[in-house]
């Protein structure tokens, strides 16, 4: 089919046309050559895709299972989104996928309240395992497999640490470990080890980072490789760090090659650039000060299918390593330079950046 070779914007564009070509081309995961800036609007009934290429915003509904639920989003990856709903008495974890609007459901951990959660592969996947921190109850780390029956939750304590346990965020798996921040300051590694019948020891490692006050971390993975992410209060300054798997040290890099980082609040994405330009840079859900659209769409009830918001040109801020400076796109071509984020505004509803 015709629809096979489009690409992202165009397929999204062919959907929004009229209601026969939105019927003829199911909604499906994108080819996209980049993360999008994915943001829950109108009380979370709407979903705001934004291209940080070229500033193109399409909106489409929530899945129905999720509508006036007033969701949390606690972390995204692979095109999925891992969520706490919380309509009804007792809030649940659940997995949605916005471009097809498919939910999968996590099993109750109740009274647990996890502070960070992180899913090794997407949830169809037999692989997958979700990971989560707490430092609520005796426990303190728990561990799901999506494919395995019953579904449940296997719980560990903190051995090491006695009556203290830590918040962790940013928790990413790499080779059979498990990195995440600590407190905002240092690096902890998790590993696993099987003691057969499904039974799994629990091994802590601590990674020290580098120390910057008033500063925001961020963590992810590439190629095997971690990558720590040191960003300024006011975005001020910002640097890259890659761990060195022999030393357990923070090596600086100054040039991400073809590598481009997308942070938010809820993810921390390191992939490879699909185009040059896109290249060497830190992308921030982040509006630049002169863009004045950061309004939510106002869509009634008759209006059925995904569409681009022709009024929309939101410009997406990035910090270029190259010039160490931030910056924003005007198609292919880079514009705009300030030294900080002060002069730039970031969406006040639920955010992240999907693959």
């Amino acid at each position: 089919m015709v629809m096979e070779h489009f690409r992202d914007v165009e397929f999204m564009n062919f959907r929004a046309t009229c209601k026969h070509c939105y019927l003829a081309a199911p909604l499906r995961r994108p080819h996209m050559s980049s993360p999008w800036l994915l943001v829950l609007r109108n009380n979370h009934d709407i979903i705001s895709f934004i291209d940080p290429m070229c500033g193109d915003e399409y909106v489409v509904k929530t899945s129905p299972e999720l509508l006036h639920s007033q969701c949390s989003i606690i972390c995204s990856r692979y095109g999925w989104l891992l969520m706490l709903n919380n309509r009804g008495h007792i809030p649940e974890l659940v997995f949605c996928n916005p471009f097809t609007g498919k939910i999968r459901k996590l099993p109750s951990a109740k009274p647990c309240s996890f502070g960070s959660l992180c899913f090794s592969a997407p949830p169809t996947s037999p692989d997958c395992m979700v990971v989560g921190f707490t430092t609520h109850g005796p426990y303190h780390v728990y561990i799901h497999f999506m494919s395995r029956e019953p579904p449940s939750w296997r719980r560990y304590r903190w051995d090491d640490y006695g009556n203290d346990p830590h918040s962790y965020l940013f928790s990413t798996f790499s080779d059979r470990s498990i990195y995440a921040l600590c407190n905002n300051g240092r690096v902890d590694a998790f590993s696993f080890s099987d003691r057969g019948k499904g039974g799994y020891s629990l091994k802590v490692v601590k990674v020290e980072a580098p120390t910057r006050p008033r500063a925001n971390f961020y963590l992810s993975k590439c190629d095997q490789h971690l990558l720590l992410v040191i960003v300024g209060e006011y975005g001020e300054s910002v640097e890259a760090f890659k761990l060195n798997e022999s030393t357990k040290e923070w090596e600086k890099i100054n040039d991400l090659g073809k590598h481009m980082i997308y942070i938010s609040e809820t993810s921390c994405i390191w992939l490879d650039a699909k185009s040059p330009q896109m290249g060497n840079k830190i992308y921030f859900p982040r509006y630049h000060k002169n863009d004045t659209k950061a309004k939510s769409p106002q869509m009634g009830n008759d209006i059925y299918f995904p569409r681009l918001l022709h009024h929309s040109n939101t410009k997406i801020v990035f910090y270029s390593l190259e010039t160490c400076r931030y910056h924003t796109f005007d198609g292919n071509n880079i514009q705009e330079s300030c030294a900080d984020l002060l002069g730039t505004s970031q969406p006040c509803n639920p955010h992240t950046w999907i693959e």
